[in-house]
């Protein structure tokens, strides 16, 4: 508190020297400019919106806010270090009514964990804040980052791309994909504990390559290769300039390393996706089938590059660009977040062993014993399954907050937040909240089986996002996860010790110790 008032007192000092110290005669003074330059105003202006009171219904300050540099020196530190600090925050929050306000620099972002609250906010403020927009070369302006009047146009254009029919044709690939993996996995069982996120990640990749581009790639394809090293890439680059508060300013960050080196990935990014989509526009053109596409039976295959292809032929609904930037978005996002959370749920079952026999024991019933491939049918029939997924989503969601922004102010059940600020929904807060019930904190996948259990208010869960805004492709990870975890289960015993587990976050939740699973060959 004393650095603070020190700070204070020397912007003060300093401000007030700027105003009254003699000009030269050459000196300009613009009209409607205090002074002749303006730092002294920008400096007043800091301290102003630091010294103002706040309202009597202002929601709580979270504790350690520092004159002109708000918590942001909290935050400063490792992914580890940051996990912990926002899991603090979460937790002041649910003490503290559900909302709470904290600074970075003077600018203020309002934490939410209330369900109604978040869904208010999910619904009505579709925008999202500046720091999106860092994620441009990585994903272009596709469903996560576009501004939202681009949003609207072509998610109502996507919607029926991700409809149950067209995901369920996608299913014969889930299964190729995952006796490919489970393959690749022969080498490690028995073996002892090994990192198993580099094998999902290969695995997730290519089953999303597959049903977007509609390519076939191997585990040894450069392209392959190639595309998921400039998308990791771009993404620790985009993580590195968010934490970085000089690289925020974009001619400053372009004429980084980081910058170029960004651009430079972003180029081959675009290069790989722009050759893909015109050797597939070739194929169906040499084939005649862009016109047979929307006549095509529900079963058969036909990859989201086809049906964006097939619908700016017929209603001019996107440019290349268009198309490109909406498929890097779409596997960018499928891939990280769908190896995620199949991570947490193998570390987690392994260390229940009773979950992982139930769950062994309902494929056997569905399947009926027999050795074959899962299908569309039986999807919905694993209802443990995705009981223990959801459970497990519920705990470590692997996105565990989303931000939104608004020109205007926002009523909620106890305060009425300023506009022009972030309101930051925390999905670990509000899938910790006390409406789960004593047990919140435990690993209890039965919760989901019986309604009563669940939380009286239906806006509980937010592992795919929450409102109108939420992820376009929920459906696609669900059914790709059930998929996976099928083959797995019948092939291997999995074991492994969650009370070792660590976890980190920068753009997701993930797993950085204690997350190594051993594998036991299991005959079927």
């Amino acid at each position: 508190m004393v650095l603070g008032v020190l700070i204070v007192a020397c912007c003060v000092v300093f401000a007030v020297w700027r105003l009254v110290k003699p000009r030269s005669s050459s000196s300009t003074v613009y009209p409607g400019k205090l002074g002749a330059d303006p730092s002294p105003s920008c400096i007043a202006l800091a301290i102003w919106t630091w010294l103002k009171p706040r309202s009597v219904k202002s929601p709580p300050m979270y504790p350690g806010c520092l004159p002109l540099i708000g918590h942001g020196y909290q935050l400063v530190g490792d992914e580890k270090h940051m996990f912990k600090c926002e899991k603090q925050i979460n937790d002041f929050c649910l003490q503290n009514n559900d909302l709470i306000e904290i600074r970075l620099g003077t600018h203020s972002v309002f934490v939410l964990t209330d369900p109604d609250d978040c869904l208010t906010v999910a619904n009505n403020c579709l925008e999202k804040p500046y720091v999106y927009k860092y994620g441009d070369n990585v994903y272009g302006r596709g469903l996560v980052t576009t501004k939202v009047n681009i949003w609207k146009t072509h998610r109502k254009l996507l919607n029926p791309a991700f409809n149950l029919n067209v995901l369920q044709s996608f299913v014969g690939e889930y299964c190729r994909q995952a006796k490919l993996l489970v393959s690749s996995l022969a080498s490690e069982a028995g073996k002892g504990p090994f990192d198993i996120q580099p094998y999902l990640i290969t695995n997730v990749l290519k089953t999303a390559y597959r049903t977007t581009f509609g390519t076939k790639v191997d585990e040894n394809s450069e392209i392959l290769k190639t595309y998921s090293d400039a998308t990791e890439k771009l993404l620790m680059l985009m993580i590195g300039r968010m934490h970085n508060i000089w690289l925020h300013l974009s001619f400053i960050y372009k004429m980084t390393t980081s910058g170029k080196e960004s651009d430079k990935r972003a180029n081959i990014m675009k290069g790989i996706t722009e050759s893909v989509m015109n050797n597939r526009k070739s194929e169906l053109k040499a084939a005649n089938q862009r016109d047979k596409i929307g006549e095509s039976a529900t079963d058969d295959f036909v990859p989201l590059l086809d049906r964006m292809l097939d619908l700016t032929d017929k209603q001019d609904a996107f440019t290349d660009d268009d198309i490109r930037e909406h498929l890097d978005t779409i596997v960018g996002a499928a891939y990280d977040t769908t190896a995620t959370a199949l991570t947490f749920i193998l570390i987690v079952i392994g260390s229940h062993h009773d979950v992982q026999e139930k769950m062994y024991q309902e494929l056997k019933k569905v399947l009926e014993h027999e050795e074959r491939d899962i299908n569309k049918h039986d999807l919905p029939k694993l209802v443990y399954m995705e009981a223990v997924i959801k459970e497990t989503l519920r705990l470590y969601p692997p996105a565990p907050r989303f931000a939104r922004t608004s020109n205007i102010d926002v009523k909620l059940k106890n305060y009425t937040l300023p506009a022009n600020c972030t309101y930051a929904i925390s999905v670990y807060g509000l899938h910790r909240h006390a409406m789960w019930g004593p047990d919140k904190d435990q690993f209890v996948p039965d919760r989901w089986l019986d309604p009563a259990r669940l939380p009286k208010n239906p806006n509980f869960f937010a592992a795919f996002s929450l409102g109108r805004r939420n992820c376009i492709g929920k459906l696609y990870g669900m059914m790709a996860i059930k998929t996976t975890l099928s083959y797995i289960l019948r092939h291997y015993r999995i074991h492994s010790d969650i009370e070792k587990l660590e976890t980190r976050c920068d753009l997701l939740l993930k797993p950085v110790a204690g997350h190594f699973i051993t594998l036991e060959s299991r005959v079927y």
